[in-house]
């Protein structure tokens, strides 16, 4: 059995999904369903309001628990969201390019497997601010931090998973979370991509 572990955010954690508990675990489901010697053990260890910041503080310990023999993290949303209208990043670009690295470093510690994801846009008549707080999600900042992420991963040799405009018409009626079928499309997304990459 190959065990997954997956780190992320809400999205990862499966918000808004109440059908199936989000894409990774809807991952979970397709492969215990296959009931056979292809079956792989998934963990999704992503909590909400999640960063890069909050994984870096725990990922090694948990990842190496598990046996993961592959790693998938999906953070950057709320590093790029801001804290107010005029407020800065939550966790500042280049801090967040350095969070990304180490994040790399540590984990060719635990396996070669690793896949970072993307992270979706916004629709900012409904982030700009959020209903619950005063954070703000700007589509520039997500696309910056996209940008980041995807550079760092060419430069790193790793395997990287666009995201930004999988799920355009995907977006729950916060403008930020997904819906059902945002999930299912990131689901096949990755599951495809797992396969095509020889991971599973």
């Amino acid at each position: 059995m190959k065990y997954i572990c997956i780190f992320g955010d809400s999205t990862a954690w499966g918000a808004y999904d109440m059908e199936k508990g989000g894409w990774a675990n809807r991952l979970w489901l397709h492969f215990i369903g296959q009931k056979d010697e292809k079956f792989h053990g998934v963990y999704n260890l992503s909590i909400d309001g999640g960063t890069t910041e909050t994984i870096l503080a725990r990922f090694e310990s948990e990842a190496k628990i598990r046996d993961a023999e592959v790693l998938i993290f999906q953070s950057g949303g709320n590093d790029a969201a801001r804290k107010g209208k005029d407020g800065d990043c939550l966790v500042p670009l280049e801090k967040y390019r350095e969070n990304i690295r180490e994040i790399v470093r540590k984990a060719r510690q635990i396996t070669p497997e690793i896949v970072f994801m993307g992270f979706e846009h916004a629709d900012e008549a409904k982030t700009t601010p959020v209903y619950w707080d005063d954070i703000y999600y700007w589509n520039k900042d997500i696309d910056e931090y996209n940008a980041a992420l995807r550079e760092i991963c060419n430069e790193e040799n790793v395997l990287y998973i666009p995201l930004a405009d999988l799920q355009k018409n995907g977006l729950s009626e916060d403008g930020l979370h997904l819906t059902e079928s945002g999930h299912q499309k990131i689901f096949e997304t990755v599951r495809d991509f797992l396969v095509e990459n020889h991971f599973v």
